[in-house]
């Protein structure tokens, strides 16, 4: 998103296995076609000191058996449902145990509170927080 030679690879939701399918199939893809080509393509989270490292982030949603957004509600702060929060406070309160299967690799955490890039951002996380908009 950030750095030369990277790029935000987007998909239609689905389910969590056809999810993991999509993302492990898109990697060998894209090596596959890198190599063919006489390139590497690499996912390492932290491939150049200096520069942007590289990210994988998930959007997480939950929805009833009947087809809504069980984190929407228009009448609450940034139209966030009361279940909403307390799915968030779950994720704040185990932020560090996720970051077991998170930041899998050791160049994974190289990237948590890393030091200002070229571009002048690092993309990655530097303490346990939300807001609306925060990418770090």
């Amino acid at each position: 998103e950030d750095a030369n030679g990277q790029f935000e690879m987007n998909w239609k939701y689905d389910n969590a296995m056809a999810t993991a399918d999509k993302h492990s199939f898109f990697k060998f893809m894209t090596r596959a076609i890198a190599e063919k080509h006489g390139l590497r393509a690499t996912f390492m989270p932290k491939p150049i000191m200096g520069m942007t490292g590289n990210g994988c982030h998930a959007h997480i949603s939950v929805w009833t058996k009947d087809g809504k957004n069980a984190f929407s509600d228009p009448d609450k702060e940034l139209s966030l449902s009361d279940k909403g929060r307390h799915f968030l406070g779950g994720i704040m309160k185990h932020a560090s145990a996720l970051a077991l299967p998170c930041c899998p690799t050791v160049n994974s955490y190289k990237r948590i509170n890393a030091p200002r890039t070229s571009s002048g951002a690092t993309w990655a996380p530097n303490s346990v927080t939300w807001t609306g908009n925060n990418r770090t």
